[in-house]
C-alpha cells in the first residue's frame, strides 16, 4: 500500500514521502508498549465560568449523547479491540446532580477512569468552540500523564490542528469526518491491518515538520445504525440529569429516556455563517429508511426511550424518504414524541409534510429563518424568501398542535441595525409560537468569517477565556447581563442610529429586548384566543436554566391566569417578586414598564387580556415611530 504524507516545515516547503506515517506509528508503539485498549472521550459542554450547581439540580444542563463517538465505534467495532466511551458531559452532570460535586475538579473524573482502564489509545473530540477550555484542559492532563497515544479531533482540531501540535497536545490530529481516517490511522497504529483505504486529513508531527496524509479525502458512507454502540452508553440515564433542549422537557416523560437521531449527514445549503458543507462536504447522505426504524426499535423496545431529537442540519432533503419514514412510524403506532431544534428548512414544508409531522408524534421544531432582511438573507446565501417563509407560516396555522419556533441570528459581519430591525419585524410578522434570537457566532470553516484569523487564534491562546455564548445571559450564572454603560438599553435601542454596526455589548442588549418584547409582551399565546398552555410548557422547561428570572416568572403568573389555575398563578407571582428585589432587575423591569404591572398586578382574565394589550400597545407605538427612519434604509420596502 503506497502510505503517502505531506511533509510542512515552517517555511510551508512541501515535501512527499510515504515513510512518515509508518516511521512515527512504530515509534509511537515502541515508546508506549500500546495495549489493544481503546477510550473515545467526549469533553464537557459546559461553560465553566457561568456554571451553577442549582441548575444542574433541576436538569437544566444539556446532555446530549455522544454520537459522534458512537460513529466512530461503529466504524472501528470490528477491530480486535476493548473500546469505551467516556462522556465527562454526563458523568459530571451526574456527580454534581448525586454528590454535590465540585465541578472545579472535573477533570477528576477522567483521571479516576483512565487510571483504570490504563487505554493505549485515547481519542478526544471536541465540536464547538465553547468547548475550547475544557479541550485543551483534557489534552494537557492526558499529555502530562504520557501513558497513551492522544488523537483528537472534531471541528476545532480541524482548524486548529497546527497550534494544537506545535503545542505538543496531541499526536495526532484527524480532520473533518473520522470514520474512515481513524481506521486508516489504526491500520498502522496497532499490531492489525485491515488494509483500510489511505486517506488523507490525518495530521502529525514528527521530527519538526508537520506532516499530513495523503489518499481518499471523499465523504464516509453514512449508513450505519448505532444500536451496537449503546452498549458502551447508557442511553436510560441521560434523563436523570439533564436534557437534550426545552423540547425533551416539555414532551412530558420527565424520567422517561430520550435519544438523539440522524437521518442525513450534510447540507443542501451553502449559507455563508456556516461551517457544515466545508467540514462534512458538499451534499446531503442519508440513511436508509431499515436503518433507521431499526434503531428506533431497538432504543424503544429495548431502551424504554420515549422521546427522540433529531439532529440533521437538513432532516427534509430527501423529502419522499422522510415522509415514508413518518408514516411508518405512524403505522407502528409506537407511544413516542419526536422534536427537531436544529431547524428545518421551510421550503420542503407543505400541508402533506405538516400532516406527517403531527401525526408522527412531532411536539416542536423550528425553522431556520437566521434574517428578515431581504439583502442580508441574500448575502448569507439562505435558501429562501421572506415569502417562503410567510407561506409556510401560513400552513403552520392550521397545525396548532405543534410547537413552532424560528431561528433567528443578531449580528453578522457588518450587519447594520435597520437590518436588525427587519428581523424584529419580520418576526413579529410571522407570528410563531418563539422567536429564538441568538447572537451571529464567528465559525471556522464558514465564509463569512474569513476574515478573523485573528479571532480565532485569540481563542486558542486564551484556552476558550474570551469565547461568548450565543445566548447572552448563559454567560453569567445569575441570567444577567453584563455590558459598557454606554450600551443603550430598553426601550433605547430603537434610537439606534439605522446605518450604526452596534458593537457586542449593544448586540446583547438589542437581543434582549427582541427578547423580551417579541416573545413575551407580544407572544400570540398570551392573547384573546391563543393557548397559553403552549407558553407555559414551553416557558417553565426554559427558565429550568434560568431559576431565578422574574420576568419569565411574571408572565408564567399571567399565563396561569389565562388558565384560571390561580394558585399556579400565585406561586409564580411570588417568585417573580422574590428575583425581581435586585437592583439589577428592577432597572430592567422599569425600562420596560413591567414594575408598572408588578405593582398593580391582574387579578383575573379579563384584566391579563388588557394590561398585556396595553403593554403591546406601547411598545408598538415606540417601535413605529422610528419605523419611518428605517423604512428609508431597509430593502423590504
Amino acid at each position: 500500500m503506497n502510505i503517502c504524507a505531506k511533509k510542512f516545515n515552517r517555511s510551508g516547503a512541501i515535501k512527499n514521502n510515504n515513510l512518515f506515517l509508518i516511521e512515527y506509528c512504530n515509534l509511537l508503539k515502541s515508546k508506549y508498549r500500546l495495549n489493544k485498549r481503546v477510550l473515545l472521550v467526549q469533553i464537557p459542554q459546559l461553560v465553566f465560568k457561568s456554571f451553577n450547581p442549582e441548575v444542574v439540580k433541576k436538569k437544566g444542563y444539556y446532555v446530549f449523547p455522544p454520537t459522534g463517538l458512537q460513529y466512530l465505534y461503529e466504524a472501528i467495532k470490528k477491530r480486535d479491540l476493548d473500546i469505551k466511551i467516556l462522556d465527562l458531559n454526563f458523568m459530571l452532570l451526574k456527580k454534581v446532580f448525586e454528590e454535590d460535586f465540585d465541578y472545579r475538579q472535573w477533570i477528576d473524573i477522567l483521571k479516576e477512569y483512565v487510571d483504570d482502564f490504563d487505554p493505549a489509545v485515547i481519542g478526544v473530540s471536541c465540536m464547538y468552540d465553547l468547548g475550547i477550555q475544557p479541550l485543551m484542559e483534557v489534552l494537557k492532563f492526558l499529555r502530562q500523564r504520557n501513558r497513551s497515544v492522544i488523537i483528537t479531533g472534531g471541528v476545532i482540531p480541524t482548524y486548529e490542528g497546527e497550534s494544537l501540535l506545535e503545542q505538543d497536545l496531541c499526536h495526532f490530529v484527524i480532520e473533518r469526518e473520522g470514520e474512515d481516517r481513524i481506521n486508516f490511522l489504526l491500520d498502522y497504529l496497532t499490531d492489525e491491518n485491515l488494509n483500510s483505504d489511505p486517506c488523507s486529513g490525518v495530521r502529525f508531527k514528527h521530527n519538526g515538520f508537520y506532516c499530513e496524509t495523503e489518499g481518499n479525502g471523499g465523504e464516509v458512507i453514512f449508513d450505519t445504525d448505532l444500536i451496537d454502540s449503546y452498549s458502551l452508553v447508557n442511553i436510560r440515564e441521560y434523563c436523570k440529569y439533564g436534557s437534550l433542549n426545552p423540547f425533551s422537557r416539555i414532551a412530558g416523560l420527565e424520567n422517561s429516556p430520550f435519544a438523539a437521531i440522524q437521518m442525513n449527514r450534510g447540507c443542501r445549503a451553502m449559507c455563508t455563517f456556516c461551517s457544515v458543507r466545508d467540514f462534512i462536504g458538499k451534499g446531503v447522505r442519508k440513511r436508509s429508511v431499515e436503518k433507521i426504524l431499526s434503531e428506533m426499535d431497538f432504543l424503544i423496545n429495548k431502551c424504554g426511550v420515549r422521546h427522540f431529537e433529531w439532529l440533521d442540519d437538513d432532516l427534509l432533503y430527501y423529502k419522499k424518504e422522510f415522509q415514508n419514514l413518518l408514516q411508518k412510524i405512524i403505522d407502528k403506532k409506537w407511544e413516542i414524541t419526536w422534536s427537531a431544534n436544529n431547524g428545518l428548512i421551510a421550503s420542503s414544508i407543505d400541508d402533506e409534510m405538516m400532516r406527517l409531522i403531527r401525526d408522527s408524534g412531532c411536539i416542536g421544531f423550528k425553522i431556520g429563518i437566521e434574517t428578515g432582511n431581504v439583502e442580508k438573507l441574500k448575502e448569507i446565501k439562505k435558501p429562501a424568501t421572506l415569502d417562503i417563509f410567510r407561506k409556510a407560516a401560513k400552513i403552520f396555522e392550521q397545525y396548532a398542535e405543534v410547537f413552532i419556533g424560528g431561528n433567528f441570528m443578531l449580528g453578522f459581519p457588518h450587519e447594520k441595525f435597520y437590518q436588525m430591525m427587519d428581523s424584529f419585524r419580520f418576526s413579529l410578522e410571522l407570528n410563531l409560537d418563539w422567536s429564538a434570537f441568538t447572537t451571529c457566532q464567528a465559525i471556522r470553516g464558514a465564509t463569512a468569517f474569513s476574515e478573523f484569523e485573528d479571532h480565532f487564534i485569540s481563542q486558542i491562546k486564551s484556552e476558550g477565556e474570551n469565547v461568548k455564548n450565543f445566548i447572552p445571559t448563559r454567560e453569567s450564572s445569575k441570567g444577567q447581563l453584563a455590558v459598557k454603560k454606554e450600551a443603550l438599553k430598553g426601550l433605547d435601542v430603537f434610537k439606534l442610529d439605522p446605518k450604526c454596526e452596534p458593537d457586542a455589548d449593544q448586540i446583547k442588549e438589542i437581543w434582549f429586548t427582541f427578547n423580551l418584547v417579541g416573545n413575551y409582551i407580544n407572544n400570540k399565546n398570551l392573547r384573546r384566543g391563543g393557548n397559553p398552555e403552549k407558553f407555559i410548557s414551553w416557558v417553565e422547561m426554559a427558565q429550568v436554566a434560568y431559576p431565578i428570572n422574574p420576568y419569565m416568572s411574571l408572565f408564567l403568573s399571567l399565563a396561569y391566569i389565562i388558565k384560571e389555575d390561580f394558585q399556579k398563578a400565585e406561586e409564580y407571582f411570588q417568585k417573580a417578586t422574590l428575583s425581581y428585589r435586585t437592583d439589577y432587575w428592577q432597572e430592567r423591569f422599569a425600562a420596560f414598564k413591567l414594575d408598572r404591572l408588578m405593582r398593580n398586578f391582574p387579578k383575573n382574565k379579563a384584566e391579563v387580556f388588557e394590561k398585556i394589550d396595553d403593554l403591546r400597545s406601547f411598545f408598538l407605538t415606540v417601535i413605529n415611530k422610528h419605523s419611518y427612519v428605517l423604512a428609508n434604509y431597509s430593502s423590504n420596502n
